[in-house]
């Protein structure tokens, strides 16, 4: 492997191709900039959440741009591989490994990476001002903790009438996922891992929903758990899990795959210790009337929590309303079939789809990636409700159900990811075909301009040899 030079060394490298051809050792340093530079990006693309595809792709770009014709990119969610060579009979391999660690979803920096990738691949942005971008981009700060409380209330004020809650219900449901967040915050500050961060969070946000039914300030249990626990669910892994391994890259899905199953693990063990230990106590769990609301107010909830979760993934404020929108469309599909008696697994496949088509409009309308407006559109979908029932049958010691449960949440997991992938892969075809029909028709109109041209210069051509170019009479002098 190729150590790493100085960044004062490389940043004086130019991205000219004429001063790249200077000497061996130019190009040499040259291509370690390059790699730095889309190394960089992808860095910062992995750590914020951003697909194991888009991640090689925005790699792939930045160094071809560079006219580097051979480069190859392996990326998983713990490291990314690049290797370049200047396609020389007796040039150099360069290959790096960059490390990752400490993922969390940031849509803002993957809007700006995204956006820093068409403006370096189609404009003549040196390496040392790219480099000035990426780091602008990395020392970004999200949202603040205020404004990451407020969208916490949203989701939980709205998630728990869209599990059937009362509106007494949203408020202590707001009031709990809030506290659990601060919770989240302040255990994340401690340096404990993911797990334990997880784990005491939901098992504080069983035990607040315990002590809100039995004081009596609630009137059911399983809406505002689910409500409340939904912010820590791994719905997003899960997903791109499935999306990956769908698109071929085995490896990484699997990755994901063993995070989400170890995040659902530790909410499975934070909630079940506390109902158990209160079903101990209390004798047995209760059971929860569920509360049908209209579909406009559908609607209005599913915005709302939508928008929550639009602040807590940093997506940029100018997309907030669509993205929202998108959502609650989503979810507004899924809720008609469920009222159709279509089931849920039907639900989610038709309810993602509309996500899914929606923002791939957005994104072509917006010149942004489809991630802004999927994953917090998506949100709504998660199966919480039968992650819950699945724990639920477990403490009540009914194995049968909760192996049905868990298995028809698996599938509807998997229903909402195929579901996007079909979607994707169908807007490739159709932008790809779009491409070509219109480089045909320009490649048919310049070669028609190019006989039009042709002809009319011929035909313009011997009159202005005749009498344009010939010299005036002599006047003195006339002929005969």
């Amino acid at each position: 492997m190729t150590k790493q030079s100085s960044p004062a060394g490389l940043l004086r490298c130019a991205r000219s191709d004429g001063e790249a051809t200077a000497g061996g050792l130019m190009i040499n340093r040259r291509q370690k900039s390059i790699l730095i530079l889309a190394l960089f990006a992808g860095e910062i693309m992995m750590k914020s959440g951003a697909e194991i595809y888009r991640v090689e792709d925005t790699v792939t770009r930045i160094c071809r741009a560079c006219k580097i014709p051979y480069v190859e990119c392996f990326a998983t969610i713990t490291g990314i591989f690049l290797s370049i060579d200047s396609g020389e009979q007796d040039g150099n391999m360069h290959t790096f490994i960059k490390r990752i660690r400490g993922i969390a979803i940031d849509l803002s920096k993957i809007s700006k990476i995204n956006e820093f990738s068409r403006v370096f691949t189609s404009t003549d942005l040196t390496i040392e001002a790219g480099f000035q971008l990426l780091r602008e981009i990395e020392r970004e700060k999200p949202y603040s903790l205020r404004l990451n409380l407020f969208g916490c209330l949203l989701i939980g004020a709205s998630l728990c009438p869209c599990f059937g809650g009362g509106l007494r219900d949203s408020v202590f449901s707001a009031v709990i996922t809030g506290l659990a967040y601060l919770a989240s915050v302040c255990i994340g500050k401690l340096q404990l891992n993911s797990f334990i961060r997880v784990f005491l969070s939901c098992a504080a946000c069983t035990l607040l929903s315990v002590v809100c039914l039995e004081t009596g300030l609630t009137l059911t249990l399983s809406p505002v758990i689910i409500a409340t626990i939904t912010l820590f669910l791994p719905g997003v892994a899960i997903t791109n899990a499935a999306r990956d391994m769908l698109s071929g890259d085995m490896l990484s899905g699997t990755a994901r795959m063993a995070e989400a199953f170890i995040a659902a693990i530790a909410i499975a063990g934070g909630v079940g210790i506390v109902l158990k230990i209160w079903s101990l106590a209390r004798g047995a769990l209760p059971t929860d009337a569920v509360i049908r609301y209209p579909m406009y107010l559908f609607f209005l909830f599913a915005f709302l929590t939508t928008l929550g979760f639009c602040v807590q993934f940093h997506v940029p404020k100018k997309h907030m309303v669509f993205t929202s929108l998108i959502g609650a469309c989503g979810f507004c599909v899924y809720e008609y079939a469920l009222l159709h008696q279509q089931g849920a697994i039907l639900g989610s496949l038709l309810g993602s789809g509309v996500v899914a088509v929606l923002a791939e409009f957005a994104s072509r309308a917006g010149k942004d990636a489809t991630t802004l407006f999927i994953i917090p559109g998506i949100i709504p979908l998660v199966p919480g409700t039968g992650m819950y029932a699945t724990m639920f049958y477990v403490l009540q010691n009914d194995f049968s159900n909760a192996a049905a449960t868990g298995s028809k949440t698996f599938i509807i997991a998997g229903s909402i990811a195929v579901s996007l992938v079909i979607v994707a892969s169908f807007a490739r075809i159709l932008v790809a075909s779009s491409r070509k029909a219109g480089e045909a028709l320009a490649a048919l109109a310049a070669a028609r301009a190019a006989r039009i041209k042709k002809s009319g210069g011929a035909a313009d051509g011997d009159p202005g040899d005749d009498g344009a170019d010939s010299p005036p009479p002599d006047e003195t002098n006339p002929p005969g």
